[in-house]
């Protein structure tokens, strides 16, 4: 194991298959952007839970919910057309293990550490309400799926990143409509409309 790892060991033994198997089996240096947080990220042996040839996986640092996790292509790429296919089939056969891998991590351990080294008021806002959720530490009941494709979408970082939210039952009154509420007036079509 990388010296330093404090993060990586809040992963249990037999999660640690997923970091020994494809750890860093190749770089896309000629395609990185030395700027990108992303294209810097992907070698920190702390952040990164799950990797393969073609993608990473981190943890959101301003987690919508405890594990919201992002899937990201090795390759800085900004924008969905721009990925290839190769990229997108492992995209499709990532999910799942990365749900397993977050699903396998000691989120308070992570968003602990997360707290205590926040840069920011809204850095730690966050990862504090991670810490405070009642569904910390349980299996989700579902999950949102998706991706900000360019600024206009509320992209931040401009590296394509695939987001991993975990739902629980009962997180909100209402989940009808999921994604539909990045316009929120838009996101319950069963609401009685004049």
């Amino acid at each position: 194991m990388a010296k330093g790892c404090q993060l990586r060991d809040a992963l249990p033994a037999k999660h640690k298959r997923y970091k020994g198997l494809l750890w860093k089996p190749f770089c896309y240096t000629d395609h990185m952007n030395e700027q990108c947080f992303f294209c810097k990220i992907q070698h920190d042996d702390n952040a990164v839970l799950y990797e393969n040839s073609l993608l990473f996986l981190v943890l959101d640092g301003f987690p919508v919910s405890p594990g919201h996790g992002l899937l990201v292509p090795k390759r800085h790429v900004a924008n969905l057309s721009d990925v290839t296919a190769d990229e997108w089939r492992t995209y499709y056969l990532s999910i799942q293990e990365s749900i397993k891998a977050i699903e396998l991590t000691d989120l308070k351990a992570i968003y602990t550490a997360f707290f205590e080294k926040a840069t920011s008021d809204i850095g730690k806002w966050f990862n504090r309400r991670a810490l405070e959720h009642p569904h910390l530490g349980m299996k989700p009941d579902a999950h949102n799926h998706g991706l900000n494709d360019g600024t206009a979408a509320g992209r931040t970082v401009d590296h394509l990143h695939w987001h991993i939210i975990p739902r629980y039952a009962g997180d909100m009154a209402d989940p009808r409509g999921g994604i539909r509420y990045v316009i929120p007036e838009m996101g319950n079509y069963k609401t009685p409309r004049a």
